[in-house]
């Protein structure tokens, strides 16, 4: 499956979190993320990631393996995404390391997710805040098959976005683990 994605700087929160609220209700989530790479960052180097995110919610907490593979659209970012449910997230953290990946960035994102239908898609709408980032971001994302039409289900993600109050100015490709890192580096 393909992430069809697109992440936007908010500037007016509260707006956007009450037109959210009227498409679905939210849950509240904290993402504990860390992501993995090669000594050489072989993954990075490839435009490709390896992630395990523990997700901290009201009814559960839940553990996911997530590999990305390089954009393949690199306006929006969007990539190739597999991700599987892991019952043993340490564990998990110890085979990553015994293949010989080390932990390259771990942070928290405290994240408000929404799920909703919108022309014909299911869509996943994510406020995020990032303690280390300055400012609220938004994730809207649509899953499309590997050989389905990712630019149609970018479009649509737009005008969901457009209806939301977020304009194509506010868009933006940064990454969190650049963000963390560049944060962290000063």
């Amino acid at each position: 499956m393909i992430e069809a994605e697109l992440k936007a700087r908010v500037h007016a929160p509260e707006e956007v979190l009450r037109a959210l609220e009227k498409r679905a209700t939210g849950r509240a989530e904290v993402y504990q993320d860390t992501y993995y790479d090669d000594p050489a960052s072989g993954l990075a180097a490839q435009d490709r990631e390896l992630r395990v995110r523990t997700v901290h919610g009201p009814q559960e907490t839940r553990s996911l393996l997530t590999y990305k593979g390089a954009r393949v659209d690199e306006a929006s970012g969007s990539k190739p995404e597999h991700e599987t449910h892991v019952t043993d997230p340490e564990a998990m953290h110890g085979i990553l390391r015994g293949l010989g990946y080390v932990p390259v960035i771990a942070f928290e994102k405290r994240c408000r997710n929404y799920e909703f239908e919108a022309l014909g898609r299911h869509m996943l709408a994510t406020l995020v805040r990032v303690p280390e980032i300055n400012g609220t971001f938004l994730e809207l994302e649509t899953l499309v098959d590997e050989d389905g039409d990712v630019a149609a289900a970018l479009e649509d993600v737009r005008a969901v976005l457009q209806e939301l109050g977020i304009e194509d100015g506010d868009l933006t490709t940064e990454l969190y683990t650049d963000a963390v890192t560049a944060t962290r580096e000063r």
